[in-house]
């Protein structure tokens, strides 16, 4: 299941009327034995599809030519390699936040139908809350602010959700590869070489050996170049690592309300 149908299969709305319940408890208190409200949001994590292995828990490496062959030949890994997913650790999923992109529509989506339907039923906004119209008029304007107050406001960076996208991976969950040698899950290091050889033979001067020439041997410097490739010790293959700052969840709490999802106490009123 992709992203959208993940934060589609979830709904703010009961989360949004059982705060309006207990807004209204300030109006007009339960009555005795009734069940008690809960507003909790829904749960935000899933269990996403693996980047790295598209979920099949394994990943097959496939050495490329990086110049290896023509270096003193390959050193290193095998040309292909099947082995175990190293960002899943096999698992095939990880659990990861919503998507905060999606997740912050769906949350200005639900709010719309709440607002809707208490309008529609002729309701008077308090705030954020909705009484029933006969029991507005009777309300001082301190009580509103209470209730406007008990229902809350959201907060202006998470919007009720309590998480905002981690910047560090712009809500991905993964970064690429922090191993400069690493290219498509293969470290390649150059490595070269300085040597002397000797050669034999005299002094040329326009073809021939002249008078002045020498026929003893002679050093002259050369270069090797070697190339190893191996699977990268820091990605294990993938190319790709669980972002440091949120773990590869894509969201951490927001800062701005420490994952409450409210901003700070008011009436809503002001």
């Amino acid at each position: 299941m992709n992203i959208t149908g993940i934060a589609l299969a979830i709904s703010f709305l009961p989360f949004f009327e059982a705060r309006n319940t207990t807004a209204n408890y300030l109006v007009e208190p339960p009555a005795d034995g009734a069940a008690e409200v809960s507003a909790e949001r829904p749960p935000l994590t899933v269990h996403e599809k693996c980047p790295a292995c598209d979920g099949t828990g394994t990943i097959l490496l496939v050495e490329e030519d990086f110049g290896q062959k023509g270096a003193g030949g390959r050193i290193g890994g095998p040309r292909k390699t099947k082995k175990k997913c190293p960002l899943c650790d096999g698992r095939k999923r990880l659990e990861t936040f919503m998507n905060p992109t999606e997740l912050a529509s769906q949350v200005v989506h639900d709010f719309e139908r709440y607002q809707s339907a208490h309008l529609s039923k002729g309701e008077v906004p308090v705030g954020n809350a909705y009484v029933p119209g006969d029991k507005f008029e009777g309300l001082s304007k301190e009580r509103r602010k209470l209730v406007a107050q008990s229902f809350g406001k959201p907060c202006k960076t998470c919007n009720w959700t309590g998480i905002e996208a981690c910047k560090k991976c712009k809500g991905r969950g993964v970064v690429d590869c922090p191993n400069d040698d690493c290219k498509g899950g293969w470290a390649v290091t150059k490595t070269t070489t300085s040597y002397q050889k000797s050669r034999s033979g005299g002094s040329i001067n326009g073809g021939f050996r002249n008078s002045y020439g020498s026929s003893g041997s002679r050093r002259v410097s050369k270069k090797e170049t070697t190339v190893n490739v191996q699977v990268c010790p820091d990605c294990g293959g993938a190319n790709i690592v669980l972002c440091p700052d949120c773990g590869g969840r894509r969201a951490t709490p927001c800062r701005k309300c420490n994952g409450t999802g409210t901003g700070r106490k008011g009436s809503g009123l002001d």
